[in-house]
């Protein structure tokens, strides 16, 4: 028997929502007094609040308890019960493993748990044992509970950014609602998430969870289902929602496709590419310039890429003075094709504006099907579900792997199908918003970087020697049609 023994007070509780402690505040009270009756010094106090002792979360306070052991600092511990320590028996046995190596004692409220007698260690397995089925019970309880809430549309957790909780029921924050739509509009319009989020850190417009926004908690805002009066359960849109909707089921649409596109570009923007055909335009030195009544093009040359530079100090000739010459777009490879950068974006503007504003831009170049969306939509979660259904009618023996396979590939092809449907009928570039109304208002309307991808997917633009001296030519800028 150690005479003098040096305890540690473990007390954990798995869920504390109104964060008050009042649980291991209880559990401290108990163990103290439980530890005076022993007559054992009380060292330290190890409190894990608000943490399961079932999942693989870390509990630092109980990790630091074991460090203690192990070192000698204390030889004892006192806990209000067995499952405050664990609720695994894997661990259980750890903590048996450790009686034996540093001759721990133990305590608890409610009786001994002498961990160096074997009816002391059935007794601890036992209880163990007990309160590992209570978790798996409860799991499962919640579970049943967690999916039926889903199917009624009822929501679950905390009330999202732009909703506030009424009575069991998500109703919209008109506050938070309009910042939601406000980049919504943005986003569809093809503005990046990282100037969005700029901008709205500009206006001090404060976010989900603390004063700042970043792109990442912006996009998953966009993304979430609830925004269109839709339930999500277990990643899968199961039906409507109790929630009110922000914007419209083809808005949700839309934003998802563009939002989860692989092909999207990175929201960093960075040097180099603040400008309209910094890094779009190349160069044409030494090229054959080409007219075949079709259209204009260039074979050969340097086809470097030009990039926007700042203006030149150079002196004049007739005054001898010092002058700043305007920035320019400068090839980043030969350095030997220079033209002004007003000059050029003005012209492959203004030739951009012309091509969209023809009759038959809208055609080529249409705006979203909604309808189609939906619909393809609509397949593609029937699809998914036909899928759960046969995975477990295999694990249920009910059909053979051969027959799964054969449901399987099938499946996958109209899902296939449905998918592509879907992505038709979302808008691929900045150019489908541009055909939509007044095509100089929409362009002077979108930022930078739809405008950039806009020219991207229209044409090349090549940018040509003109010799030095010689003033701007629009001849000297040569534009490719890709579409």
């Amino acid at each position: 028997m150690i005479a003098f023994m040096e305890a540690g007070i473990y007390a954990r509780i798995s869920k504390d929502t109104e964060g008050t402690e009042l649980g291991v505040t209880r559990q401290q009270e108990d163990c103290r007094a439980e530890a005076t009756r022993r007559g054992w010094n009380v060292k330290d106090l190890y409190i894990d609040n608000d943490v399961s002792a079932t999942r693989s979360k870390v509990r630092p306070s109980y990790q630091r308890m074991m460090r203690d052991v192990t070192t000698g600092r204390i030889n004892a511990i006192v806990v209000w019960d067995v499952d405050r320590l664990t609720r695994t028996p894997r661990e259980l046995e750890d903590l048996i493993d450790l009686a034996d190596k540093y001759g721990v004692a133990f305590a608890n409220v409610g009786g001994d748990i002498d961990l160096s007698t074997p009816d002391g260690r059935m007794m601890a397995r036992i209880k163990g044992t007990l309160a590992r089925r209570e978790v798996e019970q409860m799991s499962k309880r919640l579970r049943r509970k967690f999916q039926q809430k889903a199917e009624s549309g009822e929501p679950h957790g905390y009330s999202p950014y732009g909703f506030t909780r009424v009575e069991g029921v998500d109703v919209v924050n008109e506050e938070q609602a309009a910042v939601v739509r406000e980049v919504a509009a943005r986003v569809l319009a093809h503005e990046s998430l990282r100037s969005i989020v700029t901008d709205l850190n500009a206006r001090g417009i404060h976010g989900p969870k603390s004063p700042q926004w970043n792109s990442t908690i912006l996009r998953q805002i966009l993304v979430r289902p609830s925004n269109a009066g839709l339930r999500q359960y277990q990643g899968k849109v199961i039906g409507k929602s109790t929630t009110q909707p922000i914007y419209d089921e083809g808005t949700h649409n839309r934003l998802v496709s563009l939002l989860t596109d692989p092909s999207r570009r990175s929201n960093h923007v960075g040097p180099g590419y603040k400008y309209l055909l910094s890094g779009v335009a190349i160069c044409g030195r030494d090229g054959t310039v080409i007219d075949d009544n079709l259209g204009r093009r260039v074979e050969g040359g340097c086809r470097g890429v030009m990039r926007r530079q700042i203006g030149r100090t150079t002196t004049s000739k007739r005054t001898g003075g010092l002058k700043r010459q305007p920035p320019s777009y400068c090839c980043s490879v030969c350095f030997r094709v220079r033209r002004s950068q007003e000059l050029v974006d003005t012209l492959v503007s203004e030739i951009v504006i012309a091509r969209l504003a023809q009759p038959d831009a809208i055609s080529m170049f249409a705006v979203t099907d909604s309808t189609a969306a939906d619909e393809a939509q609509a397949v593609m979660s029937a699809v998914d579900a036909k899928l759960e259904i046969a995975a477990d009618q295999f694990a249920d023996d009910a059909i053979t792997g051969a027959q799964l396979k054969r449901i399987t590939a099938r499946l996958r092809d109209e899902r296939k199908l449905a998918d592509n449907k879907f992505k038709a009928a979302q808008p691929h570039t900045a150019v489908a918003e541009l055909t939509d109304g007044d095509v100089r208002a929409n362009w002077a309307a979108l930022p930078i970087s739809a405008r950039r991808e806009a020219i991207e997917s229209l044409m090349r633009v090549i940018i040509m020697p003109a010799g030095s001296g010689r003033r701007f030519d629009p001849e000297d800028v040569v534009i490719e049609w890709l579409t």
